[in-house]
């Protein structure tokens, strides 16, 4: 498995003397278009004309409009196989290389017959070399690990399972700032987590939780600790409440949760932060076969709690439930606790396919996130508890059921992963679900098909306050 950095096909320069094919003009809605035959300064449009190409500022409110106007001139440039361009750097410089570094990922690695971009080189003109040349080299390196995520997100189940997942990882921090420990299927049964067993039962892939640290140079009693747990679902058939076949064909991106944090670990192995992090990727793959976890099976979680299996595609909660068990068990000293993943498909229908889920007792922490997702040009919405649920997830079998009572079944899968957390970190927690966002079946926003490293940006803005 080989994780691709596509993007570093294309050189940013400042300031550079060479020649450029393409001059970009940006055009609000005062410019003189009818000089230009064609162009009306529209949202949107874009026009080459002679060797400049004029595109439409008008509607251009924020950072991230700035960063999908980025976006969108790579894309047209290599649309019109221009090899080289010069543009005068925008207000939103940051947000704006975001957008340019963005515009070109591609996944081809399948593809027997590859299109190479012509697109090499963009000149940014700008009266400050030194303060966009470190921009530059920032938003290089923070996409870089977005388009990581997005890569093991895109890569098939036969390639990307537990083994290489961790090879892979060890292969990324070794002589890094981050420390990196693996616990395989004999320490997960050693800690006493019979649910994340459970689910990876019928894999013929070991099951694995990565435990990934970073602890910053000026460490001490009063630095913040944060921890994140991702579900890294493999490849998810459902198990033995099989899913339809039409919903299987995307299931490689049910490991998004996990290669977010795979990627914020990979950013601060090279930047670093002044907080202490403590991440957890729980690998897994729910198959089937005769030894598979059954509707109807009692599990006994990590903490003691007991659940009643009602249904095996509701099983990313109970790998997370462990882990999170896991993580509090071995850190006394945690600011805030997070879990992210693709975790149901009652998130898409509530928030649709561009926003994420938050669901957790600390609204302050949701603000927090809200906020700071919005201005990296990221979603987040709320999803809320009220007191008549708050016994939607109990059982008259066991402690808990997997599924829960019917309707808002976001929230639900949360209620059931608070079961999991002891009194003093109930309102350090907040649960992130990603099902709509991190996967992309067509273009929006600034992502293309597949994978699209959803959370990234967030998680790294969140540390960096």
């Amino acid at each position: 498995m080989n994780i691709e950095n596509t993007f570093e096909e294309l050189n940013i320069v400042i300031n550079s003397s060479n020649k450029t094919l393409a001059t970009i003009i940006f055009a609000d809605s005062d410019f003189e278009s009818d000089k230009i035959i064609g162009f009306s300064s529209k949202k949107g449009q874009m026009l080459l004309s002679s060797e400049s190409l004029y595109v439409s500022t008008t509607g251009i409110k924020d950072s991230d409009d700035w960063r999908e106007l980025g976006f969108k001139i790579t894309k047209k440039l290599e649309e019109l196989e221009i090899d080289s361009a010069t543009i005068e750097v925008p207000e939103n410089c940051s947000e704006f290389v975001e957008g340019l570094f963005l515009g070109t990922y591609k996944f081809d690695k399948y593809k027997s017959k590859k299109k190479e971009s012509n697109l090499k080189y963009i000149n940014l003109i700008t009266d400050y070399q030194n303060n966009v040349s470190s921009i530059v080299e920032k938003a290089k390196l923070k996409i870089r690990y977005q388009f990581q995520v997005r890569d093991l997100v895109n890569t098939t189940p036969e390639e990307a399972y537990s083994v290489t997942i961790e090879a892979n990882a060890r292969k990324m921090f070794h002589n890094t700032t981050v420390n990196m420990q693996t616990y395989w299927t004999k320490d997960l049964k050693d800690l006493g987590m019979e649910g994340h067993l459970a689910v990876n039962r019928s894999s013929c892939h070991e099951a694995c939780t990565i435990k990934l640290t970073y602890i910053p140079e000026n460490f001490t009693d009063k630095t913040e600790h944060h921890v994140f747990v991702g579900k890294g679902l493999t490849y998810d058939s459902g198990g033995l409440s099989i899913k339809p076949a039409s919903s299987m064909v995307s299931m490689k991106m049910d490991k998004a949760g996990a290669m977010t944090i795979w990627g914020l670990m990979g950013y601060l192995s090279k930047v670093g932060c002044k907080h202490k992090v403590t991440a957890y990727m729980c690998i897994a793959e729910n198959m089937i076969d005769s030894v598979s976890y059954k509707p109807d099976d009692v599990l006994t979680m990590k903490n003691g709690k007991t659940v009643h299996v009602k249904n095996t595609d509701a099983e990313g909660r109970i790998v997370l439930f462990d882990n999170i068990c896991l993580a509090q068990e071995q850190n006394d000293d945690i600011t805030t606790i997070h879990t992210l993943a693709t975790l149901t498909g009652a998130a898409v229908a509530q928030f649709g396919n561009e926003a994420a889920g938050l669901v957790g007792f600390n609204d302050g922490l949701k603000s927090r996130i809200k906020e700071v997702g919005l201005d990296v040009g990221e979603i987040f919405m709320d999803a809320a508890f009220h007191k008549y649920m708050m016994d939607g997830v109990d059982d008259d079998l066991a402690d808990l059921s997997n599924t829960g009572t019917k309707n808002m079944g976001c929230q639900k899968a949360g209620l059931f992963l608070t079961n999991a957390l002891t009194e003093e970190n109930k309102d350090k927690f907040l649960h992130w679900d990603i099902a709509g966002p991190a996967y992309a079946d067509k273009v929006w926003g600034t992502n293309v098909f597949g994978g699209t490293g959803f959370g990234v940006r967030t998680l790294i803005a969140f540390l960096e306050i």
